[in-house]
């Protein structure tokens, strides 16, 4: 099982391009675009924790997405990004849901 976990996380890193581990840098935050990107590999990351049964892992890649996308929404719109601490949202709780995640954990 380990050694399926570890091949499974190094061919997501090589599918990602390692974009999924590292911040956006002051070159790559001219364009929302990469943010969106991140955003996206982040989930599909959290995705793949997930169907792994690798709970706490999912729930860390959900919250990096969700870090990106609010990154990538604050510099398409303009206006700040939001607060990153734990939501109440309808939504946001049905994602966490499906991740197995908690308040805590996520938050």
């Amino acid at each position: 099982m380990a050694a399926q976990r570890k091949l499974s996380t190094l061919i997501t890193v090589f599918l990602l391009g390692g974009s999924v581990f590292l911040p956006a840098t002051s070159a790559d935050a001219d364009s929302s675009r990469d943010y969106w990107s991140a955003s996206k590999a982040s989930f599909h990351l959290a995705a793949a924790r997930s169907r792994m049964n690798e709970t706490s892992g999912a729930c860390q890649a959900l919250q990096q997405s969700l870090a990106y996308y609010r990154a990538a929404l604050a510099k398409e719109t303009g206006e700040p990004a939001l607060a990153t601490g734990g939501s109440d949202d309808d939504g946001l709780q049905e994602i966490r849901s499906k991740f197995g995640c908690t308040v805590t954990q996520f938050g």
